[in-house]
C-alpha cells in the first residue's frame, strides 16, 4: 500500500502560525492602564470592578492637573486618607488629618459632594498638605471610575486621586 504525501497550499502554515500566536497573546491577559503602578501590570480579564459604595478607599496617589502624572503620596502621609461612600448618599472618612462627613450624590460616573464637615485640628505636613489637596479635589462635582480594587476620582480642573479598596465596611448584624 502506498501512502500519498500532500503539502498544504502555500500560505496555510503561515496563517496557522499567525492564528496560534494571536490566540496565545489574547489568552495572556489584559494590560491595566489605570491606577498607581499599573504600567505593565496584568489584571485577569474577568476581574469585576469594586463597588464604589460600601468600600473603604485608601488614597494612594495624587495628580495635580490634567496633564500631570499620578505621583505617590509623600512619606508620612501614606495610608492616612480614607473615604467610604454610603448607599444612603453619605461620605465619611479622614483626609489625612481631620475626620470628615458629608453628602455624596452619585449619578452615572459623577459624584457631587455636599459640604464636608469635620474636625479642625492642625497636623504637621505632609498630612496637612494632603488634606488641603484632597479638599480641593472633593469640592463640588467630580467624575469617578472604579476598577478591580481601584478608584480614580477627578475634579473639573484635572486634579485627581487614586485609591485602593480596603475591606468592605462592616454591616451591622440583624
Amino acid at each position: 500500500m502506498r501512502t500519498r504525501r500532500t503539502t498544504p497550499p502555500p500560505g496555510t502554515a503561515a496563517a496557522a502560525l499567525a492564528s496560534l500566536v494571536l490566540l496565545t497573546l489574547t489568552a495572556c491577559g489584559t494590560e491595566r492602564t489605570d491606577g498607581p503602578g499599573a504600567a505593565g501590570a496584568v489584571a485577569p480579564p474577568s476581574s469585576p470592578a469594586t463597588p464604589l459604595t460600601g468600600t473603604t478607599w485608601t488614597v494612594a496617589s495624587l495628580k495635580s492637573g490634567p496633564d500631570a502624572p499620578h505621583r505617590p503620596l509623600p512619606p508620612g502621609a501614606k495610608g492616612e486618607a480614607r473615604l467610604t461612600f454610603g448607599e444612603d448618599g453619605s461620605v465619611r472618612g479622614t483626609l489625612g488629618c481631620n475626620s470628615v462627613r458629608g453628602t455624596a450624590r452619585i449619578s452615572g460616573s459623577t459624584i457631587t459632594l455636599g459640604p464636608l464637615e469635620g474636625t479642625k485640628m492642625m497636623c504637621p505636613d505632609p498630612r496637612m498638605e494632603l488634606e488641603r489637596t484632597l479638599m480641593t479635589i472633593l469640592d463640588g462635582r467630580t467624575t469617578y471610575r472604579t476598577g478591580p480594587r481601584t478608584l480614580t476620582l477627578t475634579a473639573a480642573d484635572g486634579g485627581a486621586f487614586t485609591a485602593t479598596a480596603g475591606k468592605p465596611a462592616a454591616t451591622p448584624a440583624p
